[in-house]
């Protein structure tokens, strides 16, 4: 019997999607395949793997947590236009452009051309760099996405690369050293959910505006920061407009009956961090100096290295930065629990009929059977502080 040494050992509930391994098989013997929920695992060619053992070593990232002490910030952008396109202040743009300015390149998340799809992309310049900014409640594709990084920085070129933690520790494990022109960001993640759940609501949007899909911006803010709402441009000129405690799909998010299984024991929900800055919303930032909020958006950024600590500061011509004197894990615990705390899974039983219905039912009525009572839990409480 042949000896099993690849990541098929690897147990499901355990596996984020990472596609470190997929990247890393020398005879590409793996692909990412969609399950019956939409999300990415990896499935070996038994016909091509020579059991290396390689991509269960690039998966175990339990070694990549920094150990230098995080530096908190409260930042927001000088330009209003800049925060007013930006899910929080800005911060991911101002980091941008001074990579820009180096001649490097952004890698972070956008979508495809029929907002169907939301996959890692490469910006080299402002005009390509709006499609990754904001915030996407789907999970990302990373396709190749980690050796073309690797080339780049091969090339002797800078490179901030922003994504969940478990992205930027996929792409750590895989290149398999340090670079020292490369930047990592991860976010304050909430979880990520299915591209199977996201592309089903797209397409149910696009049959009730008869129309294709011009852009989505989960968090837009013309009525405030913290009054989020999600909008959806059409090309026929309509617009869905909604607040993210009434949208079904957003609701279905928070719901986490369409929650990746790997997100409920999250081993990256920590205050050490596997990248070199950290980016959130800073909710309840007015707690501790009420001039730092004008309900246009605060960005929450953690240096968790010297290189992040010195990128950010080379921001301040085009940033407010204002260095935070709070405990890190007060806060957190407070008023962003996700960032070290892993949700509570829903009963079995619940998330396996929502997605037997997602099947055969519309959205809206897929909503109405499965997310009711939930959305009024969630206009009940307080936006970013729900436990």
């Amino acid at each position: 019997m042949k000896l099993i040494n690849n990541v098929s050992l690897v147990l499901k509930d355990n596996c984020c999607g990472c596609s470190a391994c997929y990247e890393s098989c020398p005879t590409k013997a793996i692909q990412m395949i969609p399950d019956e929920e939409g999300f990415l695992y990896p499935l070996v060619n038994d016909n091509l793997c020579i059991h290396c053992g390689i991509c269960l070593k690039k998966c175990d990232n339990s070694e990549l947590f920094l150990s230098e002490t995080s530096i908190l910030y409260a930042c927001w952008s000088k330009s209003e236009e800049i925060r007013k396109r930006s899910s929080s202040g800005g911060a991911f743009t101002a980091l941008s452009k001074i990579i820009f300015a180096k001649k490097g390149i952004v890698c972070g998340v956008g979508f495809n051309a029929e907002y169907d799809e939301v996959l890692h992309k490469i910006a080299k310049d402002d005009v390509s760099l709006d499609d990754l900014r904001r915030s996407k409640f789907v999970q990302s594709n990373k396709y190749h996405i980690y050796s073309l990084i690797k080339d780049i920085l091969l090339q002797n070129k800078y490179v901030l690369f922003t994504g969940t933690p478990c992205e930027v520790g996929g792409l750590r494990s895989y290149l398999g050293k340090d670079f020292k022109k490369l930047i990592t960001c991860d976010l304050i993640c909430g979880c990520v959910s299915s591209p199977k759940v996201y592309k089903i609501y797209i397409q149910y949007l696009r049959n009730k505006y008869h129309s294709s899909v011009k852009s989505v911006n989960f968090k837009d803010k013309r009525n405030g920061w913290r009054e989020k709402s999600i909008a959806v441009e059409f090309e026929n000129g309509k617009e869905y407009y909604n607040s993210i405690l009434d949208d079904d799909y957003v609701v279905s998010f928070h719901s986490r009956y369409n929650i990746r299984p790997s997100c409920f024991c999250c081993r990256y929900r920590d205050l050490k961090r596997v990248a070199d800055l950290t980016l959130g919303d800073f909710w309840a930032v007015e707690k501790y100096n009420s001039l730092y909020d004008d309900n246009k958006g605060t960005s929450f950024v953690m240096a968790n290295s010297s290189k992040g600590n010195s990128l950010l500061l080379e921001c301040k011509e085009i940033m407010n930065i204002f260095r935070m004197d709070v405990s890190i894990a007060d806060y957190c615990a407070k008023y962003n629990w996700c960032m070290c705390k892993n949700p509570t899974s829903p009963e079995y039983f619940k998330r396996v009929k929502f997605y037997n219905d997602l099947e055969r039912l519309p959205f809206n009525l897929l909503s109405k059977e499965h997310l009711g009572i939930i959305k009024e839990e969630r206009k009940k409480r307080k936006l970013g502080t729900e436990k």
